[in-house]
């Protein structure tokens, strides 16, 4: 209001004129809005109102232009409403309850001038409509950082399931069926994406509005509606009826390959199934962070992990330390240096991945079906165990795991 007042005192000095800024009561509001229906009404049966004659700067009245039946207020030719009663030109600047307007005496005003006032006008609607919607986005980033702070300090104190606060705006956006994602970048030197650019290009991938979230300074929490994703999955070719990890694994790699096409680093992403983000939030991104941990223990060469294809190396993750290297010294005692040699353990993870069929990991491996064998043959020598049997596969397998997290750690 008080920038509004600016603007009329601008106006009266440019103008050489008095003029007068009116908030209306409501009866005044509801004849204004009458006369905008009148003259929309009588535009469309009888076409756009006329010019009328253009009048001189001698305080001629401004010409009204009649429609239909007589009315207390009309538009006048140049846009703005003739109020008979008060003999008053009302220039509407907020349509909006209440309504704004500039009132100047009737013929203190050319119509050039007061389409002069209103061409000035609009532009300066458009001007803080910009002012405004900068202003949002600011606001929603303000949102997010708030509740990244919150998520932060319950993860500290170690509260794993916490009600959003009502008094977090961000709160409205959020609902209790959404899917998380978290995305870290780990580049060293190329710096980390803006939270804007970074929320104009998920946007655009997720196809409407998704709540990012800066939890560190490389690391994100995105949320997205569950029908949003499936949306976006359903309109993947590739895409068969094989479960939900498939759909989410195939999302991430869409949306990693994404990120790392538009920003250059080191990016991985990890996701969970459909969370209640108004009541699991801080539950949601220690699993998020400790499916990315293991993610990365165990497939070190992925970008991608998800919680829903780690069971069993969660499980091994959970074990001590202790009982860890209990369990190597007694069946791997001698043998730890064989998964040091990349042609084994390719051939190994490759076998395991494939559920242990002999001819698809050859033609995987691009190795003939014999030559592996030989590699087969060899691992049971050193070892004691064939991995073609399916107990001796299960202590292989869980070796194989322990001696990653172990030589990690």
């Amino acid at each position: 209001m008080v920038e509004m007042e600016h603007i009329v005192q601008q106006l009266e000095q440019t103008l050489g004129i008095s003029l007068r800024l009116k908030t209306l009561n409501e009866q005044e509001y509801g004849e204004l809005a009458k006369a905008l229906a009148a003259s929309q009404a009588d535009a469309v049966g009888n076409g756009s109102p006329g010019e009328g004659k253009r009048s001189t700067r001698t305080k001629d009245k401004t010409p009204p232009i009649q429609h239909g039946q007589a009315r207390t207020m009309t538009l006048t030719a140049a846009g703005a409403y003739d109020n008979e009663a008060l003999g008053e030109i009302w220039i509407p600047i907020q349509m909006q309850k209440p309504g704004i307007v500039i009132a100047v005496p009737r013929g203190d005003l050319t119509v050039s001038e007061i389409r002069l006032i209103e061409l000035w006008l609009s532009t300066l609607r458009g001007a803080l409509s910009l002012n405004a919607k900068s202003g949002s986005k600011a606001e929603e980033e303000r949102s997010a950082q708030q509740l990244g702070a919150w998520l932060k300090e319950r993860l500290e104190a170690g509260e794993q399931v916490a009600e959003l606060p009502e008094e977090l705006p961000i709160r409205s956006s959020l609902s209790a069926d959404m899917v998380p994602f978290l995305l870290l970048n780990e580049s060293e030197h190329a710096p980390a994406p803006s939270y804007k650019a970074l929320q104009r290009l998920l946007r655009s991938y997720f196809d409407g509005d998704i709540v990012l979230v800066p939890l560190h300074e490389k690391e994100w929490l995105i949320l997205a509606e569950q029908q949003l994703l499936v949306g976006i999955v359903d309109d993947k070719e590739e895409l068969t009826a094989e479960g939900e990890q498939d759909s989410l694994a195939l999302f991430c790699m869409g949306l990693y390959e994404l990120i790392s096409t538009e920003w250059v680093g080191d990016f991985h992403i990890s996701a969970i199934p459909a969370v209640n983000a108004l009541h699991a939030l801080p539950q949601a991104v220690n699993m998020l962070r400790e499916t990315m941990t293991i993610g990365r223990t165990f497939q070190v060469k992925e970008h991608i992990h998800l919680s829903t294809g780690l069971h069993l190396e969660r499980l091994v993750y959970s074990i001590p330390e202790y009982q860890r290297n209990l369990f190597l010294r007694e069946y791997a005692a001698g043998h730890t240096d064989l998964f040091e040699d990349s042609e084994t353990l390719s051939t190994l993870e490759s076998f395991f991945e494939l559920d242990c069929n002999v001819s698809e990991t050859a033609k995987h491996l691009y190795i003939h079906r014999n030559t592996l064998l030989y590699r087969l043959d060899k691992i049971k020598q050193e070892t004691g165990l064939d991995v073609r049997s399916f107990s001796d596969a299960v202590l292989v397998k869980i070796t194989l795991l322990l001696y990653k997290v172990t030589k990690r750690k």
